[in-house]
């Protein structure tokens, strides 16, 4: 299934040239007006006796505009002058039928003052390539199962009353047979949908929703740090559970199927579910909606943090938030999992065993940490190599840069023997951005969570060591993510903080930041890279300097991969993800554990 992006288009056009904007999306933007320029300023059209119906005027325009001969002006609306009411505007809007068939979401209204001056503002269809038939439109079959997925995907439900249902034609990158379909859902909230069989245009609420301010009560950042304190949570869904456009809790079922409300299936674990938005639960006595509550409310903690320092590409996708996950089986494990085709992105939070790891579920590093992949894979998509290594350090760094700690994961390490083989500082840190890794080194670990400490440490060690503030280094990593690649590597990484730094610092941190990677072994690297180079773009407008690589990025770390490749049968989701269930592609980079867990298993048994 398919979701088409929405655009919104507007141009400023005057009616004296007839000039019609024409877009890619099949459809004219229209904004026209009838001024006359004069040396002596604006001239506004008065308005007489013989002035012509709006009706009539607003038709002569379109077609003049270029409306094509085979659209019928359709009127939806004629609002008239009423000096009682204080109506001082007419207004008159069209809906555009091509051979009897709507165009689904196109309007013009063409609005006259008193004085004369009249307005034409909206949207005119491009002239039509063919001629459509009936049976292009979705059957009904098709139909019903797209609105089923559509409303699932909303956790909705699947049961829906159509209220009404028209043919239509969908106006975006041509036109394209729709339905329009106004329904019902099972809770009873009205809904308008336009789509194909194959591909959603348009989804809708038919209400407007009451969102609400809620606090939950947990631990601010893990459970070292003393009692829980009530965080603030903002824009809560007006159903109690822990909703908000931004991220919703899901639970397992037995057969470890996420669902998001109890219409979508049975789980062991109850919902947090509160009519008054007051999360506060006992951990000793209600564990699992104390541990919802901590994955709901340290996600939105992080991405407050990332917002405020200049993040904007969250998007409008909700991300489901999975607690008590077991991942192949595995609750010592966190993942973050990307939207594909029509599944949203997910974030996975397992329990942990207390053997190898725990607290996961409460512990805000592990969640922040998954959430700064969302952040990452907005721009780096490849999950292997150099590229995975640059994924695993940038999420740890925004923890370390929001936290000001350089230790992630404080109490998600366990006393034991497992344990103290798992965390990089043992009873102490998952990992640390405390460290003296290069590239390079004998002692560079080759598992890509632990290898990504030389970037993590680099990126720490700009504020720490060098001083440059802690907010600026932050807004370098971000906005230089935007201008990675696919699969970019390290070098691609030095290269976008330099040009963010030379368009927001005027170069002033170049030189510490080309010397701070060189301390973490990246010379070699970084051997045609110099901020005379960067700093003479500003100069020289006609050069371009490239920074491309013959070989692939990660072809450094090429062994590094997100899911182990091998003849042997995967170990579990420390090795293969979700490679048995055919979603080794989807499933990207599992929070923090070493591979090493699964092996120490094997030679224990």
């Amino acid at each position: 299934m398919i979701f088409s992006k929405k655009f919104v288009i507007l141009s400023l056009l005057s009616a004296s040239t007839s000039a019609f904007a024409s877009d890619i999306k099949g459809r004219s933007s229209v904004f026209t007006h009838p001024f006359q320029l004069k040396s002596s300023g604006l001239n506004f059209t008065a308005r007489n006796a013989n002035t012509e119906n709006l009706m009539d005027q607003g038709a002569d325009s379109l077609t003049r505009g270029g409306l094509d001969s085979r659209y019928h002006l359709r009127q939806k609306l004629y609002s008239e002058l009423n000096v009682y009411s204080d109506r001082k505007i007419e207004t008159v809007s069209f809906g555009f039928d091509l051979d009897d068939v709507p165009v689904c979401d196109l309007e013009v209204k063409v609005h006259r003052t008193m004085d004369g001056l009249t307005t034409m503002i909206g949207d005119m269809p491009l002239a039509p390539s063919g001629v459509f038939t009936r049976d292009q439109w979705a059957t009904d079959a098709a139909l019903t199962k797209i609105v089923r997925e559509t409303l699932m995907m909303g956790s909705l439900g699947s049961e829906y009353i159509a209220l009404s249902k028209e043919r239509c034609l969908w106006s975006q990158d041509g036109l394209k047979p729709a339905w329009k379909v106004n329904l019902k859902t099972a809770a009873g909230m009205n809904y308008e949908i336009i789509a194909s069989g194959e591909e959603v245009f348009r989804f809708d609420p038919k209400h407007f929703h009451e969102t609400e301010e809620g606090t939950a009560t947990v631990f601010k950042t893990n459970i070292n740090e003393g009692e829980a304190e009530a965080i603030p949570l903002r824009e809560m869904a007006n159903s109690g559970y822990l909703s908000n456009p931004y991220f919703e809790v899901c639970v397992p079922t037995s057969a470890n199927k996420p669902v998001c409300n109890p219409n979508e299936g049975t789980s062991a674990y109850s919902f947090a579910q509160e009519s008054t938005f007051v999360y506060n639960y006992d951990r000793s006595i209600d564990p699992n909606r104390f541990t919802q509550a901590s994955i709901f409310a340290h996600t939105n903690v992080a991405l407050s943090w990332l917002q405020t320092h200049g993040y904007a590409n969250f998007g409008t996708t909700q991300i489901k938030l999975l607690a008590h996950a077991k991942v192949n089986g595995d609750v010592n494990n966190a993942l973050y999992q990307p939207a594909i085709g029509s599944e949203t992105p997910m974030i996975l939070v397992g329990d942990g065993d207390g053997d190898a790891l725990q607290n996961l579920g409460t512990d805000a590093d592990v969640v922040s940490h998954e959430l700064g992949h969302h952040v990452v894979y907005n721009t780096v998509t490849q999950i292997s190599g150099e590229s995975l290594v640059i994924h695993e350090a940038l999420a740890d760094f925004f923890t370390f840069a929001r936290t000001g700690n350089a230790c992630l994961g404080e109490s998600i390490c366990t006393d034991t023997p497992l344990g103290l083989k798992v965390c990089a500082k043992p009873k102490a840190c998952l990992r640390s951005a405390e460290n003296d890794y290069a590239y390079g080194d004998a002692n560079l670990p080759t598992q890509a969570h632990l290898r990504g400490q030389f970037i993590s440490g680099l990126l720490w060690d700009l504020h720490a060591k060098d001083g440059i503030p802690q907010d600026e280094v932050t807004t370098m990593v971000l906005k230089g993510v935007d201008l990675l690649v696919s699969n970019s590597g390290y070098k691609h990484l030095v290269v976008a903080l330099l040009l963010v730094d030379h368009t927001e610092y005027a170069d002033k941190y170049c030189p510490l930041i080309l010397e701070r990677a060189k301390v973490r072994g990246l010379t070699s690297q970084l051997a045609d890279v110099s901020c005379e180079a960067i700093q003479t773009q500003s100069v020289d407008k006609s050069k371009v300097t490239t920074y491309l690589s013959t070989t692939p990025s990660g072809s450094g770390d090429a062994a590094l991969t997100a899911t182990k490749k091998s003849s042997k049968k995967s170990c579990g989701a420390l090795d293969g993800g979700l490679a048995g269930s055919g979603q080794a592609e989807s499933l990207l980079l599992i929070l923090s554990l070493p591979i090493a867990i699964t092996w120490i298993r094997r030679k224990k048994s």
